[in-house]
């Protein structure tokens, strides 16, 4: 199933119709092996700590719903991914995505057999398969350093918008940061929605499937600050409603960069 839904979404340029929501049912569908097969390891090894009997019947159905449910979840994040993600990132999150359902299908045959050893080995692995699994899906999707940057303390730019004299220009010291902090989510190497990259210059300029993001000089014309502007209920609206919104200080710093021509 997984190298059949492999080879579909490497001849599409993109998922459509039902096909591209099967692709977005991913988040829904990861959970589901995710929260199984730890509680089918709780069961195993605790009913070895405790010198019981495992329940073998339970244990084998948690097992084979395992693996259909990591089979359906790795062949939907293939799809998914080719809905403008690439990147060394992806890649290595498909490999283990694609080794932690092999390990979950080699647990459901192993649960079936008379001796425990190889299913608790395959447990044990395939627990372990899951940290780099949900490390890289969750730096995919919500940014390398999401788990801990509530803690690190956040430099925001100036209020007038003026980078300090320690920064080299307007874009290092107020720009970057802003891309960074509010749009680099969605739009980056490993995470082009729509085609738009916002983390060099080259790739604002570039634009993205929709054209040019940036007009130097006419802020009015550039949807990189247009859609920021709109009501937070336009479904046009960026950043998405329910993420971080810049301050109305950091849209003027914005708009004044670009009518004094988007220097970088």
């Amino acid at each position: 199933m997984i190298r059949a839904v492999m080879l579909l979404s490497l001849s599409v340029d993109a998922p459509t119709g039902w096909f591209a929501v099967f692709g977005r049912a991913h988040p829904l569908l990861l959970h589901l092996p995710l929260g199984v097969l730890p509680a089918v390891a709780l069961l195993e090894f605790g009913a070895l700590l405790l010198r019981r009997e495992p329940p073998r019947g339970a244990i084998a159905v948690l097992c084979w719903f395992g693996a259909l449910t990591a089979a359906a979840a790795a062949a939907s994040g293939l799809v998914l991914a080719a809905e403008d993600y690439g990147g060394d990132r992806i890649g290595q999150h498909k490999v283990f995505g694609i080794v932690f359902a092999v390990l979950a299908l080699g647990c459901a045959i192993a649960a079936l057999l008379p001796r425990r050893l190889p299913l608790r080995v395959g447990l044990l692995l395939a627990n372990l398969a899951m940290v780099p699994t949900g490390h890289l899906g969750g730096s995919i999707t919500h940014g390398e350093d999401f788990l801990f940057a509530p803690l690190r303390p956040r430099v925001a730019p100036p209020a007038n918008g003026t980078p300090t004299p320690a920064v080299a220009s307007e874009y290092v010291g107020t720009i970057a940061p802003f891309l960074q902090h509010y749009c680099a989510n969605c739009h980056k190497p490993d995470k082009h929605k729509g085609g738009l990259v916002l983390t060099t210059p080259d790739a604002i300029l570039a634009g993205g499937d929709s054209g040019a993001v940036l007009v130097p000089g006419k802020p009015d014309e550039s949807p990189l600050l247009t859609r920021c502007e709109l009501p937070l209920a336009d479904e046009d609206h960026m950043p998405p409603e329910d993420k971080p919104q810049p301050t109305a200080a950091e849209l003027a710093a914005l708009r004044a960069w670009i009518a004094g021509g988007a220097p970088f």
